[in-house]
């Protein structure tokens, strides 16, 4: 319907966007930005934290700055089946990353001969994981999270998931 309607070809539309939810979200494909990776890189906060803010850098970079934020996040409070793309989108920002953490942890695991390749992997799966989670968590509270100036719900998502981490009772 929507091929129809905007008088292209089906075949056309789906050059364009890969699911009918991204182009009812004006979505853009996902990348890891060099500042995101640097700040990263330099960041003199825990990993698990510029983890979770690196996942966010990285599915923001899907939605562009065209002053259409409350739009989108109107979208995604009333049809509840566009959240199956958050999921998708932190999943698909997660899999960007792990590169990245893996280089993280390999360099801060350089001076400990007894850690193994496949054990800096998997941390770097996990993170990644637990990353995402608690940015899914931050959109569930907040859909308006898209937004690139918009860093309260996520804050308190991670500091939340630290606390349940730290102390489970």
């Amino acid at each position: 319907m929507i091929a129809a309607r905007a008088g292209i070809s089906t075949r056309t539309f789906f050059n364009y966007f890969p699911s009918k939810e991204d182009a009812a979200l004006g979505l853009q494909p996902l990348h890891v930005p060099d500042h995101a990776a640097a700040a990263f890189r330099e960041g003199d906060g825990d990993l698990f934290e510029r983890a979770v803010r690196l996942t966010m850098e990285v599915i923001r970079t899907a939605v562009p700055d065209d002053g259409l934020g409350e739009r989108r996040s109107e979208l995604i409070r009333t049809l509840p089946e566009l959240r199956g793309r958050l999921k998708h989108f932190s999943t698909t920002a997660g899999e960007l990353i792990e590169p990245v953490l893996i280089e993280e942890l390999t360099r801060r695991t350089l001076i400990d001969e007894d850690v193994h390749a496949q054990d800096i992997h998997d941390a770097a799966t996990a993170l990644r994981m637990v990353a995402g989670t608690v940015v899914r968590f931050a959109f569930v509270k907040n859909p308006s999270a898209w937004s690139g100036t918009t860093t309260e719900s996520l804050t308190s998502a991670t500091a939340l998931f630290r606390e349940v981490i730290q102390n489970p009772s």
